[in-house]
């Protein structure tokens, strides 16, 4: 295969500074070959991680590099940043798959496997040899491969390198193995516009890892730059999953064309990075519309004359759940969001399938009805959530997920809705009962249809305009029956109206196709749960014996053995490389050394002032020390009453001894009261807006996400309104206790982006103790530097709220405290308010701020009573509860406290208000190029093409993005000219050379949720033995 020999790349390092470099092999005898070098710059060990890339001539720089003493590699699949150092991943052996343009001798398509990768640091020589070299006989001898280097020393990113080679990792040099044959060509269709060398970020699953290479040639170079960058093919895109092939006989192929006819069959899964993990650890949607589990698959059909292209897709049921505990037998899940709150993360999810494949018919394989077994206690995020039939089986996912469905309100020919109890319906090893589903499904799929492309003219016949999206629990054993069984019968129809094989070998090539189907499920489920696939011997031949039956228990109790022992070793790995989870508290983020930044970055906000929105954010901050106290039915009275003018957008409420702290609780603490308190507080916030607004109340609260370190929890609840413009929302741990060792101390915080702006809720409970005022000090520093979300620390918010019990004292004996609180004297009580002395001392807080305290101190009183300690202690009363705040324009409206007799504390308060600003993203992305582009040409490196291109994409600054919402995508306006351009010259004139079924080529210009004239042919599907 020449094309691989043309992308390997010779590894040089320099040692003063430290620097790498990829030297193409062909290049070294080019007078005018060129080279890319990788360097740090950072002058401060605090400084960002900026990676300079340059593309420095081989003629004049390589002299100050040195060969590394390894085989030349085939490109670099990412930078990370990782414990401290900023590694380089190479790719440095693979394995040729396949090559999907086997059958046509004009072109090379090779795919191939990564085998073994080698991470190389950019700050240090130390990992440089490679592992194979290590001494034998040292007491080091069983560490994995790629662990150690001969000096013993192991490379922190081993693990990393190992996981990229554990043989699910494919890439191409030849052509964008992350897109589908007609994204391809929709792409090449685009050709004027300057990102269709992009990959898809959603499945290019080592995007993050390339964000430096993705914003180097988009940013740093102009139009001619980019191009050679490009072509230069130093950058590998990986996708996770499968690719399988099979070549079927010559002989297989009709005869009446006079030539000697072959087929090739290729099955291509992706696996989204959106939300990428291990089966019992992510499950789900997240904010940003990423299930888990999604996969792409692409069955290729080819023939000397034609290229059928057919995708399905998959991944879990998109709403937020949870699966805890030992899973075996059972499937026993929790639904920690309501049907409102989880409705703009589920449409981001269909946003984003619409928008690629224009229409989605959605097939649910979960159990329509429930078994005792399936039952534990019924568990759901709000008592609404129970009266619609939610608890914790699989056919109360289901049901919750076709509520959900429905309350989109698409209409029925965008998104349709199809339940099938895959279960139900073949017990009895009745496995033939799956074409019942196919039968109902065949009008959908025959409006589909497939991407068909004339492979002599290169004429688009047909474009696949609808997607089948199947899921079960797992989305692995029974979703992968059924899509094999879907995959077959379209392939049969196919097969049957074109007439390019002969009709009696139409089984052996449906049979060949079920083997692909049964490797390609093996290695999801090898990915995802550990082991091999359930009921693979169904997806091959139709049925199962007791052979697959002990295969499947065999493969059952192995699984539980991963998730229990080695599942969340892998979770970690995962994190690391795509940066989510609790990667953020090792690697730092990544960013590309960007010369002209001092120049852009004025101008950029200049721009973007201009074009963004803003608006006011209304928010209910409380926090509530609850002393252990159970809640058990006490009336919470007007503790969360709302103004009949202001209702708040969001409500956030911090509770800290939400359960006795007491050794078991440190140990492990009981949820069971905050689950409690969250389906109270849901049914109490909707009551105040009720009460407060009555016939003007508009909508209703839900609650959007929990947490709990030990006693401190932290609930966030959103009005409809606020609901589809919060994303991102993370909730991360820190703990203080014991030196950071216990969570009885700590913190749980919140980052979330409302529209583009990041908020930050802390809710904190700092050491006790009069006297501890640099104990409690020390606590609020750990807790800011420790608590980190993805790349984003605590003061890096727009705004931040710490609501807790920072436990503060005041400075004076209880025989003037308490006299002085009762006369209402606080201004002289205020004076000796630690925390306000620690603050003025800049001791703690910098920067933040607290609104005028004029209620009276909050703690500590005879639980249940309006009376000061009187117990043995008799404590000195102080404002332990407090609300502080940081941001531009933070506006407090009130801030009290509510007289609530339910522990030792009293509840506080503030209603604050807020300016959020809203951003399209795809403006700000077209600005950013248009400046950069200014800058190439000043320079004299960028293409006039570009600007013009520029210019032609840049909306006018009051429009809207067309991604914004749900509904019925839109074609590009220049699709027409596009496409006529591309079937310009067919010598066909449209007509397929198969000798049989005239075929139409395709046209953009046909309304893609119209079916297009068949030619009368009825599809009838085929529905294989």
């Amino acid at each position: 295969m020449s094309n691989i020999d043309a992308r390997r790349f010779f590894v040089h390092v320099s040692s003063q500074p430290r620097a790498i470099a990829l030297v193409p092999t062909h290049a070294l005898s080019d007078p005018n070959g060129t080279f890319l070098s990788l360097r740090i710059r950072r002058t401060h060990p605090a400084d960002p991680v900026r990676v300079e890339l340059t593309v420095e001539k081989i003629s004049s720089t390589l002299q100050h590099y040195s060969p590394l003493d390894i085989d030349a590699v085939f490109g670099c699949a990412g930078i990370l940043d990782y414990q401290g150092d900023t590694f380089v991943f190479l790719v440095t052996r693979c394995q040729l798959v396949c090559d999907l343009a086997a059958l046509n001798p004009r072109q090379d398509k090779p795919v191939f496997r990564v085998v073994q990768v080698l991470a190389l640091s950019l700050t240090d020589s130390i990992f440089d040899s490679q592992a194979v070299q290590r001494m034998p006989g040292a007491m080091y001898d069983d560490v994995t491969q790629g662990e150690m280097d001969i000096y013993g020393v192991t490379n922190p990113c081993a693990q990393m390198a190992s996981f990229l080679a554990n043989g699910a990792f494919y890439f191409s040099p030849a052509f964008d193995i992350t897109r589908t044959m007609q994204s391809q060509q929709l792409s090449a269709i685009a050709a004027d516009d300057p990102r269709v060398n992009e990959p898809d970020a959603k499945f290019q699953w080592n995007s993050k890892l390339l964000q430096v290479f993705a914003d180097f040639r988009l940013l740093m170079c102009g139009t001619r730059a980019r191009q050679q960058f490009d072509a230069a093919g130093y950058v590998l895109s990986l996708i996770q999953g499968a690719v399988e092939s099979l070549q079927l006989p010559q002989s297989i192929g009709a005869a009446s064309q006079g030539q000697q006819a072959g087929i090739a069959c290729y099955l291509i899964s992706r696996t989204s990075s959106m939300r990428s993990g291990m089966r019992f650890l992510t499950r789900g949607v997240d904010d940003e519309g990423g299930v888990a589990n999604e996969v792409e698959t692409e069955l290729v059909l080819t023939t000397p004359s034609l290229t059928l292209s057919h995708v399905q897709v998959r991944g879990s049921v998109p709403a937020f759940w949870t699966q805890e505990g030992l899973q075996l037998g059972t499937h026993k899940v929790r639904i920690t969001r309501s049907v409102k709150a989880t409705l703009p993360a589920t449409k981001r999810h269909f946003s984003d399938l619409l928008d690629r494949y224009k229409r989605v018919s959605v097939v649910s394989l979960l159990r329509l009805h429930s078994t005792p077994r399936d039952y534990g206690g019924l568990e759901a995020a709000d008592p609404g959530m129970v009266s619609h039939g939610v608890g914790t089986s699989e056919a109360d996912l289901g049901r919750f997920y076709r509520v959900i469905i429905e309350s989109m309100e698409l209409p029925e020919s965008l998104l349709s809705f199809h339940a099938f109890d895959y279960n139900q319906e073949v017990r009895g090893g009745q496995f033939d009962r799956v074409h019942v589903l196919i039968r109902q499904l065949a009008p959908l799929l025959a409006s589909f249809k497939y991407y068909l492309l004339d492979n002599d003219s290169q004429t688009v016949l047909s474009f696949q305009r609808g997607v089948q999206r199947t899921n079960c629990i797992d989305c692995l054993d029974r979703t992968n029956v059924v899509q094999s069984v879907i995959s077959r019968a379209v392939v049969s129809e196919f097969l049957r109206q074109t007439d390019v094989v002969r009709r009696h070998m139409l089984d052996p090539i449906v049979d060949s196709i079920s083997r692909l189907w049964a490797a390609n499920g093996n290695a999801i489920s090898r990915a995802y749960a550990g082991t091999g696939a359930l009921k693979s011997d169904v997806t091959t031949s139709g049925k199962s014996g007791w052979a697959g039956f002990l295969s499947d228990a065999s493969k059952s109790l192995s699984r539980l053995m991963q998730s229990s022992f080695q599942d969340r070793g892998k979770q970690s790995v995962i994190d690391v490389l795509l940066g989510s989870g609790d990667s953020c508290l090792v690697c730092r983020p990544v960013q590309v050394y960007d010369p002209y930044a001092n120049i852009i970055a004025p101008r950029l906000e200049q721009e973007l002032h201009k074009i963004a929105r803003k608006s006011a954010l209304n928010l209910m901050l409380c926090t509530y020390n609850l002393h252990g106290c159970p809640y058990r039915g006490e009336s919470l009275g007007r503790w969360l009453a709302m103004s009949n003018d202001r209702r708040p957008d969001i409500v956030a409420i911090g509770f800290q001894e939400v359960v006795n702290l007491d050794v078991q609780s440190v140990i492990a603490a009981d949820t069971a009261n905050r689950r409690t308190w969250e389906q109270v507080l849901t049914a109490e916030i909707n009551s105040q807006y009720l009460k407060s607004f009555g016939d003007r109340a508009d909508g209703e609260f839900a609650l959007v996400s929990s947490e709990q370190l030990v006693g401190v929890s932290l609930l966030l609840f959103a009005h409809d309104t606020a609901l589809s413009r919060i994303h991102n929302v993370q909730m991360v741990k820190c703990k203080t206790g014991l030196a950071g060792m216990t969570g009885n101390k700590g913190c749980v915080a919140l980052h979330m982006m409302l529209d583009d702006s990041s908020i930050c809720i802390v809710s904190a409970h700092l050491a006790a103790g009069n006297s501890n005022v640099s104990e409690r000090n020390n606590d609020y520093h750990t807790i800011r530097t420790n608590t980190r979300f993805q790349h984003l620390y605590i003061d890096s918010h727009d705004y931040v709220f710490w609501i807790g019990d920072l436990n503060y004292r005041l400075n004076l004996p209880n025989e003037q405290v308490r006299p002085l609180a009762a006369a209402g004297r606080l201004s002289e009580l205020l004076e000796h308010d630690q925390l306000q002395i620690q603050m003025a001392n800049g001791q703690v807080f910098g920067g933040y701020s607290e609104a005028a305290i004029r209620f009276p101190p909050t703690y500590k009183y005879d639980s249940g009573t309006t009376r000061y300690d009187t117990s043995e202690k008799m404590r000195v009363p102080s404002w332990t509860d407090r609300i502080l705040y940081k941001g531009r324009n933070v506006r407090v409206q009130d801030y009290y406290r509510d007289e609530l007799c339910f522990s030792d504390h009293k509840p506080v308060l503030a209603q604050i208000q807020i300016d959020v600003v809203a951003v399209d993203k795809q403006q700000k992305r077209q600005i950013m190029r248009q400046l950069y582009s200014q800058l190439h040409a000043a320079d004299g490196t960028a293409s006039t093409n570009v600007q013009r291109l520029i210019d032609m994409d840049m909306p006018s600054a009051g429009s809207a993005s067309s991604m914004s919402t749900v509904g019925r995508p839109s074609l590009d306006s220049r699709g027409a000219s596009i496409v006529s351009t591309v079937n310009a010259g067919n010598p066909l004139n449209g007509v397929a050379a198969t000798g049989r079924t005239p075929m139409k080529p395709a046209n953009m210009m046909d309304d893609p949720f119209a079916d297009d004239d068949d030619g009368g042919i009825a599809w009838k599907p085929i529905v294989p033995s």
